[in-house]
């Protein structure tokens, strides 16, 4: 399983599931045996399905967008985590997000908005070490972030 922020192109095949408009994707390898998505939710910027008994949670939000949209952007993430329940979760992908919590220099607002939602909803960051992970011409940042359930993040 991937998640893959803002992607060339989503294909419609069954073990691709994108949000409503191209920014973020969830794919799975599609081999013989693997579980198909189930419980899909599509939304702005975030897509979630049901996979093997994990709810797994891809998201992208534009670095362009203000603070104020995040932060109703992280109340609908919030649900949509929630609505995954009994299972563990995985929230993946693009947030434009910087804290020294996941091993970024320094933190922004949003960074500060998004530590408190993930303790908010019982998630865990599951990045770690301080490695950019988006890379461009004039430097990098760490803005591509994995949180996990305590379920899920007692096995990473």
């Amino acid at each position: 399983m991937a998640v893959v922020a803002e992607p060339y192109f989503v294909p419609p095949r069954d073990s691709w599931v994108g949000d409503i408009d191209g920014s973020v994707t969830i794919i799975t390898q599609g081999a013989a045996g693997s579980p198909p998505f189930a419980k899909v939710e599509k939304g702005q910027g975030y897509v979630a399905a049901l996979l093997g008994g994990l709810w797994i949670v891809g998201v992208y939000f534009s670095p362009n967008r203000p603070l104020a949209e995040f932060e109703s952007f992280l109340v609908r993430l919030g649900a949509l985590v929630e609505q995954g329940q009994p299972h563990p979760a995985i929230v993946a992908g693009d947030f434009n997000a910087t804290s020294v919590v996941w091993g970024s220099p320094v933190t922004n607002a949003r960074g500060r908005v998004l530590e408190e939602w993930a303790i908010s909803v019982g998630l865990a960051v599951l990045n770690r070490g301080s490695v950019d992970t988006c890379v461009r011409h004039n430097g990098g940042s760490i803005v591509d972030l994995s949180f996990g359930s305590p379920a899920v993040a007692r096995r990473v």
